[in-house]
């Protein structure tokens, strides 16, 4: 089990989220809350909240985690046991608060969400919360026979990461293809760049671009034989940014300072044919763009150079802080 928490400003959009039809599994636990829908939680919470005007953060956010291997252990009850138990080792006692569990994801969790403002008017101390919600969840883990947290990151830690004798070969097949490929379509701009993932696909590989939560492109993964691969495991030719600049595609996603990946060069040996006759390489060419292959390219969600001013404007922030100090 771990948890961790913070004190946010935005009470509404958090009780809104946790609250979501297509995420919410069942209330869990409350604490002084009378309604069930998300405004008339937040009208419940304002009302108390509403007297500490010096607090600008006025609503705490907790997520508990339960691990894979406990949700077959876990038992009717057993999660409003943990999410009461807590909320009390945090001292939440004179807090309004309530806790729900999703359904959308394969690990069971909680969400426990909180009035910083306490029925007696004083403000929840927020020093080291996070911390403070993982000495918890250990000691509540310890108490019910559940998974600690750092038994498993111990575990991962002396791990082989190659001890997967059937994802690593798996692996080197993807990356002999790829490079294989790639040595073949270097350069070639965008055409090239859809041939390449078109060429994957034939030999059932998937490329996949992932997004973050602002829906914002970042990365590309490779899916072979229900494995999936980061793009730095394949190699550093495949990344985001680079494998772009492979194709002589720097115009759409450009690469500087340090993180300039060279131009690959296939080795001398390699060969130059795949088989395919221009006209199927032309029917290729049309079946991937209308498969959807092409919204590999689709990068209007992430624009580079504002990325670059906020980065820019954070490290003065940074600067201005530390001189104060």
């Amino acid at each position: 089990m771990i948890a961790k928490g913070k004190a946010v400003s935005h009470g509404r959009n958090v009780i809104n989220y946790v609250l979501k039809e297509n995420k919410l599994k069942e209330f869990v636990a409350r604490n002084m809350i009378a309604g069930y829908t998300a405004g008339e939680i937040l009208r419940d919470m304002q009302l108390v909240n509403q007297y500490g005007n010096r607090c600008k953060n006025k609503f705490l956010r907790f997520e508990i985690g339960i691990a894979p291997d406990d949700i077959s252990k876990l038992k009717s009850g057993d999660l409003n046991k943990i999410a009461t138990s807590f909320a009390g080792k945090m001292g939440l006692d004179n807090h309004q608060w309530f806790a729900v569990s999703h359904k959308d994801t394969k690990n069971r969790h909680i969400h426990l969400i909180a009035n910083r403002v306490g029925i007696d008017g004083k403000v929840y101390q927020t020093d080291f919360v996070s911390n403070r919600s993982a000495r918890a969840a250990e000691e509540i883990a310890g108490e019910m026979g559940l998974t600690i947290a750092n038994q498993v990151a111990a575990k991962k830690r002396y791990q082989n990461p190659k001890a997967d004798k059937t994802r690593e070969t798996k692996k080197d097949e993807v990356r002999k293809i790829a490079y294989k490929l790639l040595g073949e379509k270097v350069g070639t701009g965008k055409e090239g760049f859809l041939s390449f993932a078109g060429e994957l696909q034939k030999q059932g590989i998937t490329i996949q671009t992932m997004r973050n939560k602002q829906d914002k492109a970042y990365g590309f993964r490779f899916l072979y034989e229900s494995e999936t691969f980061k793009a730095s495991e394949i190699g550093r030719e495949f990344g985001y940014r680079s494998l772009f600049r492979q194709f002589g595609l720097e115009d759409v996603k450009p690469q500087i300072g340090r993180t300039v990946v060279p131009i690959y060069e296939p080795p001398m040996e390699q060969e130059k044919d795949l088989g395919l006759s221009p006209m199927d390489a032309t029917v290729s060419l049309a079946g991937e763009i209308s498969s959807g292959i092409g919204s590999l390219l689709n990068v209007h969600g992430e624009d580079y150079e504002e990325t670059v001013f906020q980065r820019k404007m954070r490290a003065q922030v940074k600067k201005r802080k530390g001189r104060r100090m």
